[in-house]
């Protein structure tokens, strides 16, 4: 009898723990995506290329490089607030999202819900 409670605390704390990471993962993954739409909205104001839904990270990162390189000096400051903050920000969170879901208690709860890296 002596040993129930003690299970049960250890359960609930277990339970807890995996409920919190996993609010945790789905709320970058969120955030990211927001960053992602963002950058994207900036280059479609910025270059004809970006146009219709919003791509992988990877043609948004490739676009981004190639706007920097045509950028013009009128279009700096909204390059500055629309474009380049939102991508470092998302490049930010994507390495806290991969770094949390190698490691390896957080990698539990990714394996359990089939969470992938970014």
């Amino acid at each position: 009898m002596g040993f129930i409670p003690i299970f049960l605390t250890l359960g609930g704390a277990v339970l807890l723990f995996i409920m919190v990471v996993r609010q945790s993962l789905k709320s970058k993954k969120k955030q990211f995506d927001t960053l992602c739409v963002a950058t994207w909205t900036g280059l479609s104001q910025i270059s004809p290329e970006a146009s219709g839904e919003t791509p992988s990270f990877e043609k948004i990162n490739n676009l981004y490089k190639k706007a920097k390189s045509e950028l013009k000096d009128d279009q700096l400051g909204f390059y500055n607030s629309q474009i380049k903050k939102p991508i470092q920000e998302a490049k930010l969170i994507r390495i806290h999202y991969n770094n949390l879901v190698a490691k390896r208690p957080y990698s539990f709860v990714a394996k359990i819900f089939n969470i992938q890296p970014i």
